[in-house]
């Protein structure tokens, strides 16, 4: 948090301690809803709902929508069913449901209760989906007409939903008589045809479209595939059932790269904000423990080398080398796999190809490093041959890390497991004893010749 952030937030906090709420409604008032929401982040709940309190409805629910999840759920908590209500009538759908899937049991039947049919059926409908699909992204709401429609009939649709404060009403999708999606016109194609025109002679019939229960990750791939703003949602018979808009996908975006990097160093993005010790504890103990059954074993690979290492000990100097190496390279190569089965870039039919390129990229870089390892083991004991037995242990080591860090994933991901676990402590650890394994190997072999 920057300086100036920090500024208002103390200048918020001094106003509701002075109880000068006529002055905090001032203070609030020219503020951004995101700006004003990260400050409220740093208040007290009990502070978070004073602030509300000084802003109309509209406008609270744009500050509600911006908080995280569990800020929000506790916002609402301290709220009247009344004023919850308020605020959910003033949201979007697809946010309206989000803020409803973070009330308990009993507040969420009071609440619905309360909410006019429509919205309750919009929000019922959102929450049967899985919050990680594109049902449980898009909006209920969305500027849709008939095939059949005249533009000026399409203008009007347009003005109402303009009227009822619908996001993003610049792109109108056009239906068939069935409610299937035939395609969509741009609201200013709109106002350059003639108002007797029928819709279905000038619309664009390529759409994309986006499946009800196709993964969140995916959605934000078709996005940044297509360059999209907005994407309609279909059902299985390819009906309109609603839309997903930039600023969800941006969310997406954020969640998914938050996720795939604490799972890849063996934590959870839960951690994010968590306050107990304990749980983050709890989180992050098995993988520590993975980890540490690993090391065990390459203890035990190490204990059967003793006497050529008893023998040779400045072997022993170059284990840390060889293992970091080894476990950086396959790191390397998953992280960057791992990233593109996330944008959707490597096909079945291409996996081969990337595992590769992966090689290749390991033998240049295990040449390179080879290379320098020698010249610094000839200058410092100037031994030709062992700074040869490093150079092709390193070679190899390195290699098998590109193997294991690129290819690994993508059989996870063939048998549909989440690649980005097994990218932190799995990797780091196989690397490590396999690493360890291929250089006393060598090490003894070198030590029988000589």
């Amino acid at each position: 948090m920057d300086g100036s952030r920090i500024e208002d937030v103390g200048r918020a906090r001094s106003l509701i301690e002075a109880g000068d709420f006529a002055g905090l409604a001032e203070f609030v008032a020219p503020l951004h809803s995101a700006d004003l929401a990260d400050i409220l982040q740093q208040l007290e709940v009990e502070q978070q709902v004073q602030v509300l309190k000084r802003l109309d409805t509209g406008r609270a629910a744009e500050v509600l929508a911006e908080l995280d999840e569990k800020s929000g759920s506790t916002v609402l908590q301290l709220l009247s069913d009344r004023e919850v209500v308020a605020l959910l009538e003033e949201l979007p759908s697809d946010d309206a449901a989000d803020l409803m899937s973070t009330l308990g049991p009993e507040k969420t039947e009071r609440v619905e209760a309360l909410l006019p049919r429509a919205d309750r059926e919009d929000i019922q409908e959102l929450l049967e989906f899985g919050s990680e699909t594109a049902g449980g992204l898009m909006q209920v709401e969305r500027v849709a007409v008939r095939d059949d429609a005249t533009v000026q009939d399409a203008i009007g649709v347009v003005r109402a939903a303009a009227a009822a404060q619908v996001e993003s009403p610049q792109r109108v999708y056009v239906v068939s008589e069935s409610g299937e999606l035939v395609g969509f016109m741009g609201t200013i194609d709109l106002v350059l045809r003639t108002p007797e025109t029928r819709v279905r002679d000038v619309m664009e019939r390529n759409v994309v479209s986006v499946p009800v229960d196709m993964d969140q990750e995916q959605v934000a791939a078709l996005f940044s595939r297509y360059n999209e703003f907005v994407m309609p949602v279909v059902d299985t018979a390819n009906r309109l059932v609603g839309r997903i808009t930039m600023d969800d996908i941006i969310d997406v975006i954020e969640e998914e790269a938050s996720k795939d990097i604490t799972r890849m160093a063996g934590t959870s993005d839960q951690e994010i904000g968590e306050t107990s010790v304990f749980k983050v504890a709890r989180t992050r103990l098995p993988w520590l423990v993975i980890g540490f059954l690993g090391e065990i074993v390459g203890a035990v690979l190490m204990s059967r080398y003793e006497a050529s290492l008893a023998e040779f000990v400045v072997l022993v100097f170059f284990i840390p080398l060889i293992v970091a190496t080894a476990g950086n390279t396959g790191m390397q190569a998953a992280v960057v796999v791992v990233r593109e089965i996330a944008l959707g870039q490597v096909a079945i039919n291409r996996i081969g190809r990337r595992v590769f390129k992966e090689l290749q990229v390991a033998f240049l870089n295990g040449m390179a490093l080879g290379a320098m390892l020698f010249a610094i083991v000839y200058v410092w004991r100037h031994n030709a041959a062992l700074g040869g037995l490093l150079w092709g242990s390193l070679l190899l080591v390195i290699f098998v890390a590109a193997l294991m860090g690129s290819s690994i994933p993508l059989v996870l991901n063939r048998f549909k497991v989440d690649p980005a676990v097994a990218a932190g402590p799995f990797i780091t650890v196989s690397n490590d004893v396999i690493g360890i394994a291929i250089y006393l190997t060598l090490a003894s072999a070198y030590l029988r010749a000589h």
